[in-house]
């Protein structure tokens, strides 16, 4: 670490992507391994960020039912009748609980989906991305001034 490597924390920012039940829990539709085992250090990230009153963005996939924001690489399953995951509204589409400000946090997903950042605590947003990287297409010098 140095001076120009050292995190500043005074204009820092907490990201997370897709920590989702559909992708972190074992046993689910589109299940990444490991997601789980990391996100006790998640949880403690999130924690003292709330703490030190900095923003906090989760970023999350939604497929609509019908398909038609799916990821080029998942449309032939689609069409091969393989269910989608994090379909709005579904439980699996809801971010992990651990990372959740309370349990009472639900999607708003029609918003979300719209292009709308949903505050879900202090300083704390869920925002949608359309495809894999979170800002294509986006502001995000605009996203993120908002933050401040």
């Amino acid at each position: 670490m140095g001076k120009y490597t050292d995190p500043d924390w005074a204009n820092s920012a907490l990201i997370t992507i897709d920590v989702q039940r559909d992708f972190a829990l074992p046993g689910a539709p589109a299940y990444i391994g490991g997601t789980m085992e990391v996100v006790p250090v998640l949880q403690r990230l999130v924690r003292a960020f709330r703490e030190a009153d900095r923003p906090i963005v989760h970023v999350v996939r939604l497929y609509r039912p019908d398909g038609s924001n799916v990821d080029v690489c998942r449309r032939q399953a689609l069409e091969e009748g393989v269910s989608l995951a994090v379909r709005p509204g579904s439980d699996g589409a809801e971010l992990v609980d651990e990372l959740k400000p309370s349990p009472e946090v639900r999607l708003e997903t029609e918003p979300l989906l719209h292009g709308e950042m949903q505050g879900i605590g202090e300083k704390e947003w869920v925002m949608y991305k359309p495809r894999w990287e979170p800002f294509t297409r986006r502001p995000c010098t605009g996203i993120f001034k908002s933050l401040a």
